[in-house]
């Protein structure tokens, strides 16, 4: 999932069904016919109290009073927060119904922070105060200022009052603004009492390319210089861009910088993003970096850059790569060399001792490494029959486990007069010992047989239970040539089952999915049951014995199947010498996913 771009942007709030604010940048949607307010809500299940947005229609703007009467709240919205206003004064902004990509970053001012809009269009905004009225209107002042430099309105009595939108009451007009390429600041304040005050800031600039002001290296030894001073820096660019100053040529060694640093000029209204562009050998990847939001310093750490390679960083206004033209990004370009060789003139008659040396030295250390790989050659051999036979001893408990359970379930059946269902469920038992007998001692069976041994389970428990399931396997996958651990899936679908959806009934949905990824062969088993949460206390000193040493996740539960599945899955990373099999599990109250992940297996 990509990350929020919109940072101030915590909760959204409805009227009448319809969503009140998006967030800004996703593409298509528009302001529409409404005017947007601030509040602060409290979640009353959490008490977390976080910044909000709601809407009112622009033919309806009483529809304000109505929403933060808590009890019209609660019978009309069945909202289960409190809602104040951010101020007393009610700032409500209404820009063009049509406009799109139109929140910025929050600006600060002192111990405040006011909304900012971008209005690409060029098209009108409308300030009103509905908190504002003739009765208070004498309390409050506003100024008005141009591209944070001029003061355009110095402060001034709240004068202008309408009555529009559908209001009941007159409220203040602070103004309907509209000044392309420029950006509008209305502050608002209460003569009595400073700290009630907000304000608004209109953005009708359309060049949001980042300005970069200046850029400097540290390097790992502690020194560091501005990259534009080609004698202090050490040979890193030779070539810089007329208009940006940015280098051209921007190269140093590998671990011989600590971090870059940028530093941007002012930009407190548009938040901006950043991704790094690696090209390592034959590889070319993408990621993306933290973002910069009101801050003008970015440090780019050497955690991004610590393998030689061509990198490119790629700074533009907040949205995902792929929606801004190179007009409106910074590209940098760089490289990472190689540790440079340490060059030293040696002459054949001073390294003639060193090189006879060696090669005594070697001749012993080969003899030596012989005989200690011989007798590790025959630990091994002992080590890897004592795995094998314990592997055997693993799948011997698993077969009668899984044959304990499908008896009983017969004989819930037979217990139920339900003879056809029962006589099918042996018919299908009949099919699933015969497979489980011919495999004989095998540790190995072929995926498609145990998909067949899955479906024949799965359906002998839907006749039980009535549950719904699928088995889904990539087409990429050979299922007759790839072969895998007998009744590895076996013990995870039956406790699906029994723990997941045996309660759910015709509810109860179970997917078993085999896909291929690389070289790696992905096994999962997803239901939509209660979880394990309520058996994770109980099992916490089993999970961390069980996890510590065997290079794998364990599955919180008490079943005797998954005891098993996870000493078995040890033995197999044991046997393998690294952990080849992982045990993922994902459980909550609305069901649980198991992940089985066999590396270098295809």
């Amino acid at each position: 999932m990509k990350k929020t771009i919109i940072g101030f942007l915590k909760l959204i709030f409805c009227i009448y069904g319809i969503p009140s604010v998006l967030y800004a940048q996703r593409q298509g949607y528009v302001f529409g016919h409404r005017i947007l307010f601030e509040s602060i809500s409290t979640d009353t299940r959490s008490m977390v109290r976080q910044p909000s947005f709601f809407s009112a229609d622009d033919g309806h703007v009483s529809q304000v009073f109505e929403y933060f009467d808590p009890k019209l709240r609660l019978s009309n919205y069945a909202v289960r927060t409190d809602v104040i206003p951010k101020t007393p004064m009610l700032l409500g902004v209404r820009l063009n119904p049509d406009l799109n990509d139109y929140l910025a970053s929050k600006v600060m001012s002192i111990s405040r922070s006011y909304s900012a809009y971008f209005i690409s269009d060029s098209s009108e905004a409308e300030l009103i105060a509905l908190g504002i009225t003739p009765e208070n209107a004498k309390d409050y002042k506003y100024h008005i200022v141009e591209n944070d430099s001029v003061e355009l309105v110095p402060w001034s009595p709240v004068l202008r009052m309408a009555e529009e939108h559908g209001a009941k009451k007159p409220y203040a007009l602070l103004g309907k603004y509209r000044a392309p390429g420029k950006q509008i600041m209305i502050e608002v304040i209460n003569t009595k009492n400073y700290s009630i005050r907000d304000g608004v800031i209109f953005d009708w600039r359309i060049d949001y390319k980042p300005r970069i002001s200046q850029l400097v290296v540290a390097k790992a030894n502690n020194d560091y210089f501005n990259i534009n001073y080609v004698k202090l820096n050490s040979k890193y660019a030779t070539r810089f861009d007329s208009l940006s100053g940015l280098p051209q040529d921007l190269k140093f060694p590998v671990d011989s910088v600590q971090f870059l640093s940028l530093d941007f000029k002012q930009h407190e209204t548009v938040p901006y993003s950043l991704y790094l562009v690696k090209n390592i050998g034959a590889k070319v990847d993408t990621v993306q970096l933290e973002y910069i939001f009101t801050g003008d310093t970015y440090l780019f750490w050497s955690k991004w850059f610590d393998k030689p390679g061509k990198y490119q960083l790629l700074i533009h206004r907040v949205m995902d790569l792929g929606n801004w033209e190179d007009q409106q990004m910074i590209r940098l370009p760089f490289e990472v060399l190689p540790p440079p060789l340490i060059e030293k003139k040696i002459s054949i008659k001073q390294l003639l001792p060193y090189i006879l040396g060696a090669i005594a030295l070697m001749s012993l250390a080969f003899a030596g490494y012989y005989r200690y790989n011989k007798s590790k050659l025959k630990r091994a051999t002992a080590k890897n029959e004592t795995v094998s036979l314990q592997l055997k001893s693993i799948r011997s408990q698993l077969n009668p486990h899984f044959m304990f359970n499908a008896l009983a379930a017969i004989q819930g059946l037979m217990n139920k007069n339900d003879v056809a269902g029962a006589n099918h469920y042996l018919a299908k038992f009949a099919d699933l010992t015969r497979m489980v007998l011919q495999s004989g001692e095998a540790e190995m069976i072929s995926l498609e047989d145990e998909i067949r041994m899955l479906d024949d389970y799965l359906q002998m428990e839907q006749l039980r239970f009535g549950f719904t399931y699928g088995i889904r396997v990539d087409q990429a996958i050979n299922q007759a040539n790839t072969e895998i651990p007998l009744m590895l899936l076996q013990p995870f679908v039956e406790n699906a089952v029994k723990h997941g959806v045996a309660t759910l009934l015709q509810q109860g949905r179970i997917e078993v999915s085999v896909e291929q990824n690389d070289h790696r062969l992905i096994l999962t088993v997803k239901d939509n049951g209660r979880g394990f949460a309520g058996n994770l206390a109980a099992n916490m000193t089993d999970h961390q014995a069980a996890t510590s040493g065997a290079g794998q996740t364990t599955v919180p539960g008490t079943g005797m199947g998954l005891k098993l599945s996870r000493q078995r899955i040890a033995l197999l990373n044991q046997k393998y010498k690294s952990p080849r099999v992982s045990l993922v599990v994902n459980s909550g109250t609305t069901g649980t996913t198991i992940t089985i992940q066999l590396d270098q297996w295809t």
